[in-house]
């Protein structure tokens, strides 16, 4: 899988899980807060496992930074990615 995929898989599964946290925190039950809110959480579990799987260089497989832009090279073996 492509490095720029994962991190757009990565943000969007921030985002989602920040979204209904936040609904889930709104919700007049606290049963289903606590459920929401757990959902939550799972989402942004898979997000950090997938991305800690797949973000790494196809060269020396060294974990790409996970913030900011898609890098050109690879910080640790200095080739184009």
């Amino acid at each position: 899988m492509d490095h720029r995929k994962v991190r757009k898989i990565y943000w969007i599964c921030w985002l989602l899980a920040s979204v209904i946290v936040v609904l889930g925190a709104l919700l007049p039950d606290e049963k289903m807060q606590k459920i929401v809110i757990a959902i939550g959480i799972i989402i942004v579990i898979f997000g950090n496992i997938i991305a800690i799987c797949f973000m790494r260089c196809p060269y020396c497989r060294g974990l790409l930074n996970l913030r900011g832009f898609s890098p050109d090279y690879c910080p640790y073996c200095g080739k184009k990615i």
